[in-house]
């Protein structure tokens, strides 16, 4: 249920683009702030995979392997420093909420999926772009390449990367695909 909320609670990371810039009075920049943030995450990682520490809602085999917090945040800083809030969200979106179905169906060994997560995916993706960029027929193509991208991704069982990551940077590499093949404005 821990990790379900936390994941739930993502798009609260999407706040970083309404930041000031610098961050404060001619201080810290906001980009150098976020990799600043990133190196100390990083940091509390190691320390808690030298220790061998388990945290309350992490899956059993983080415990030898980089956590999918830890790689959520290395998603989140590639997103919000290289690509524009309105392909970010849908992508952020799209992990927070789809990746916690999909792991309640399949926990369930519903029919449901995938189905249901896949459809879920594409409306939701469709919406934020639509929202944040009008909804035509580009945001209806990237939004398919997102989820098809999106569900595969998170279907597959990854040695070196967690899904958490995938599910931001795959999908958000295939709709700035989108985009600039089709010589939409980016």
């Amino acid at each position: 249920m821990i990790r379900r909320l936390v994941h739930l609670a993502t798009p609260l990371f999407l706040v970083y683009y309404f930041l000031p810039d610098p961050l404060w009075l001619n201080g810290l920049s906001k980009s150098l702030g976020l990799v600043l943030f990133l190196f100390v995450a990083l940091a509390a990682e190691a320390v808690r995979l030298k220790l061998s520490w388990n945290i309350v809602g992490m899956r059993e085999y983080e415990s030898r392997r980089m956590s999918a917090a830890a790689w959520t945040a290395i998603g989140l800083t590639f997103a919000f420093l290289l690509f524009p809030f309105w392909l970010v969200a849908p992508a952020v979106m799209g992990m927070a909420f789809i990746d916690p179905l999909i792991g309640e169906l399949r926990l369930r060994k519903s029919n449901l999926y995938p189905a249901v997560p896949t459809v879920a995916y594409f409306v939701l993706v469709f919406a934020v772009l639509g929202w944040l960029r009008g909804p035509d027929a580009v945001a209806l193509l990237a939004a398919f390449f997102a989820t098809v991208l999106a569900i595969a991704f998170e279907k597959q069982r990854w040695k070196y990367f967690d899904d958490d990551f995938l599910m931001i940077v795959v999908p958000l590499l295939g709709m700035t695909m989108i985009y600039l093949l089709t010589s939409s404005p980016f």
